[in-house]
């Protein structure tokens, strides 16, 4: 079991190499070249999954002007898919949206 979840582990963080490697290869354009999905998102950002949901929530509701929003950071590959692990997810618009909104008090 243990080389099991060390294979898991390794994966993530070969994950998260790979979008670290797409950003800084276009940091330049800051253009879009890969989505992610939710777990590489959550590992990279170190926040629990039900914590990306709750700022998926508050775009909803707010009407794009906080939280993630769709079509900015994630969009669906079906539009009628309600699972946000099944969301492709835009790591630029994303970190790009964390650093602008954090606040060091």
């Amino acid at each position: 079991m243990d080389f099991l979840k060390d294979l898991k582990e390794i994966k993530e963080i070969l994950a998260s190499i790979d979008v670290s490697l797409q950003m800084l290869a276009n940091k330049s354009e800051k253009r879009t070249t890969c989505f992610v999905n939710k777990r590489t998102i959550c590992h990279r950002l170190n926040i629990p999954a039900v914590t990306l949901d709750k700022l998926i929530h508050q775009g909803i509701v707010s009407g794009g002007k906080s939280g993630i929003v769709e079509g900015l950071h994630y969009c669906k590959v079906y539009p009628e898919e309600k699972n946000s692990s099944k969301f492709l997810y835009d790591p630029y618009a994303i970190f790009d949206a964390a650093w602008t909104n954090f606040k060091n008090d």
